[in-house]
Order: C-alpha cells, then structure tokens, then sequence
C-alpha cells in the first residue's frame, strides 16, 4: 500500500451558518481525497444552495439530495455512495484542519493498517478551544489486535485513564470494506450514540490501527447542539447499542474484559453524562435518573458489578443501585 484515495462523506442538514467553514476546511485537503459527498437530508434553509456552489468550485463534490432521514441512515448513504478505498466523515457543523486526511493517511500507510484516528478538541463559535493542550502532541502509535482484542479499549470510559478508541466516526479514516460489512448492524432508529453502533463492529472487525496524537477534528459545542438536550429515548438507544455490541463481538469473537463493567461504563457515558450536562433541572435530572435505575436489566447490572479502585464513579453507582435518585441528581451536576 503506497497510497490511499479518500471519500469524505458530509451528512448536511439546516446548517446554512457553519456549512462555509466546514466545506472550507474539507476542500482545502490535499489530493489525497479525491470525493466530496454532501448529503442534503431535507435542508428546509439555504444549505442545498451553499452546496451546489461550493461543487461549481471544487470537482470533487457530489450531492446527493433526499428527504429527511435522519443522521443515522444518511451517513449510510454516503458510506454506499463512496467510490474509494477509503472513507472519512466530517459533520456539517465541524470543520477540520487543512492537513487531516494527509497526515492520517501518510500513518495508515506507514503503518499498513485499516483504521486511523486522530484526537478531536471540542471548540466555540468563537473558535476557541474548550479542551486544554495535548501533552506529547505528534506522537503515533500503531496497535494491532491479540488474542481477540487490541490492548486499549475501544470505546473511552468515563474515570478511565489511559489511551482509548473514540466512538465517533468524525475522527477517524476507515477502509470502506469495513464499514460496508458491519452497516448491517446498525438499528436506523438510533439517535444518540449512533456513531458507536456503527465503529464498534468496525474496531473489532479491524487487525490494525494507528493513533495520531493531534487535535486535527473542530467539534463545534454550541448552545443549539443535541448534546444540551436530554430525552427519555436516549436510554432506549443505549438498550440497542449493548444490543448491536453484544451480536458484533459474538460474531467476531472479540473479547472485551470486564463485560457488565463495560455495559455500566457505557451506561454513564451515553445517559448519565448528558443528563449531566443537559438543560434538565433538579427535578428533570431526578426524574430520569429514576426511569434509568428501575429499568430491571440496569438494576441486575448494577447487582453483578462491582467498581474498584474509581471513588467517584462508584459513589453515583452506589447511589443509582440504592434509588438515592435525589442525592445522585444533585452529585451528578457537580
């Protein structure tokens, strides 16, 4: 392998305000991404407009036009659509830095691997950054799997330390064979945490990774963005995401050690963790919490695990196993 051509699929829907940068940022890249897909899912504002100037100026965008999908089924549009070998995903709302696909795709090569990804920095409108600086920026680490599994985790965990695969697709420059094996598994009806039941099945599927230790993917945080939301449905995803991980590591035999711990962990990280930083007030946060912890499948979770060594995290376990919803909604925010 000697060189790679790159698909950059963009699903874009109503953000007429942040599509020039992202397309700006996209098209800057290097000859090594040969296709632009942009995939209007039933924009109701300016955004079709936005794309089919940005295509008179750059041959490398297609667009695709549908009615509204969703997020999900739109960025399965864009994996079938893509005509090279490899695959890269930016959301509308982000944009990347000029050199991304170059740098991921030099390492890819270097490293003869499947699956490369690099660290994103949540960023304001403003384009400030939210996170602090990278200690070691610039390094990269090639990792392969062994007996049944890579050394690092595949999803990151919350009270975790160490190095770990994202769940986002935004990040990451996938082999498209992988992604065109493992949509199968994906349930259309996810909404939040999809990106994970899609890049799940695709690590385990993988033999071999490289991590690119730079901040070169802008996650835009601002106050429209569905993470400040909290609905009840965010916890029927989470029920089909342990579902759709369960069937991918059995079919692929891929050990993930400390299972129901794993499950719990993702638990915190999909529900509890936007609870916490959702727009719900004490009684809202109260009120979840409590539909979460009566849910029988959670509560013989919390019943098998047992937390060691995470004082925190144990703390608002112990609280959701014992339905202190009260006390674990006011701890949760802090």
């Amino acid at each position: 392998m000697s060189e790679i051509d790159i698909s950059v699929v963009i699903p874009v829907y109503n953000v007429e305000k942040y599509l020039p940068k992202c397309l700006d940022s996209v098209c800057a890249q290097a000859d090594c991404v040969k296709e632009i897909i942009l995939i209007n899912d039933g924009s109701t504002d300016g955004s079709l407009d936005i794309c089919k100037r940005y295509a008179e100026k750059d041959s490398r965008i297609k667009i695709i036009v549908q009615e509204n999908k969703g997020l999900s089924a739109t960025v399965r549009v864009g994996v079938r659509a893509a005509a090279c070998e490899y695959v890269g995903f930016v959301d509308s709302d982000d944009y990347i830095e000029p050199d991304m696909y170059k740098i991921l795709s030099e390492e890819l090569v270097k490293a003869q691997a499947q699956v490369a990804w690099c660290e994103y920095n949540r960023v304001n409108e403003a384009g400030e950054s939210l996170d602090r600086e990278l200690t070691e920026s610039g390094k990269v680490e090639v990792f392969e799997k062994c007996d049944g599994k890579f050394p690092i985790p595949v999803y990151p965990l919350p009270f975790v330390s160490g190095l770990s695969i994202s769940g986002s697709r935004c990040n990451k420059l996938i082999k498209k064979e992988l992604l065109i094996d493992n949509i199968s598994f994906e349930d259309f009806g996810i909404s939040f945490g999809e990106d994970l039941a899609l890049i799940a099945p695709v690590m385990f599927t993988a033999d071999k990774i490289v991590y690119v230790r730079r901040y070169l993917y802008h996650y835009l945080q601002h106050d429209t963005s569905i993470v400040h939301v909290y609905k009840r449905s965010c916890f029927d995803d989470y029920i089909k995401i342990i579902d759709i991980i369960d069937r991918a590591r059995n079919k692929y035999d891929y050990r993930i050690d400390k299972v129901d711990e794993f499950k719990i962990r993702t638990l915190y990280a999909n529900c509890l963790t936007k609870i916490r930083i959702s727009n719900l007030d004490y009684e809202g946060r109260k009120r979840e919490l409590k539909f979460i912890g009566s849910n029988t499948e959670v509560r013989a979770l919390l019943k098998r695990t047992k937390i060691k060594g995470d004082k925190r995290f144990g703390l608002l376990l112990w609280l959701l196993k014992h339905n202190m919803y009260g006390l674990l909604a006011r701890l949760i925010n802090k």
